[in-house]
């Protein structure tokens, strides 16, 4: 893990017209910073061969972070859900589905973020779904 601690930085759900899907809007900061092993210079150009980080051992854990995403009705049941492992985005949108939508009902977006079973972060934010006219 880096330094500083991966966190939540906000949630926003997005409620889509016909009701039955919630666009959720994630941002993270303070991931990790993994470098590709790539050499992003012409060989030919190179003095000497290029350096590259040293490749983690196959069984480090991955230094990632996994997300999940839920939707919760108003009596805290999940009426949907995702799971992201090692989420490496600083910025997600990820559409999610209602199976049976009820616009009278107070939902709540929640993103749990977790490294090696330990949760580092909550963010939940309430939202209700379009009225009917």
């Amino acid at each position: 893990m880096t330094q500083n601690k991966p966190k939540i930085v906000s949630l926003q759900p997005i409620v889509l017209g016909d009701n039955r899907r919630v666009t959720m809007e994630l941002e993270v900061e303070n991931l990790p910073t993994i470098f590709a092993n790539v050499a992003f210079m012409m060989p030919d150009m190179l003095d000497a061969p290029p350096t590259r980080p040293p490749k983690p051992a196959a069984d480090a854990p991955s230094p990632y972070p996994n997300l999940e995403l839920s939707i919760l009705n108003s009596r805290r049941q999940q009426v949907a859900s995702l799971f992201i492992v090692e989420h490496k985005e600083e910025f997600t949108a990820l559409t999610m589905h209602l199976r049976e939508p009820d616009p009278q009902e107070d939902y709540t977006a929640r993103a749990e973020m977790i490294y090696q079973d330990k949760v580092l972060d909550v963010v939940e934010t309430p939202f209700r779904l379009h009225q009917a006219n």
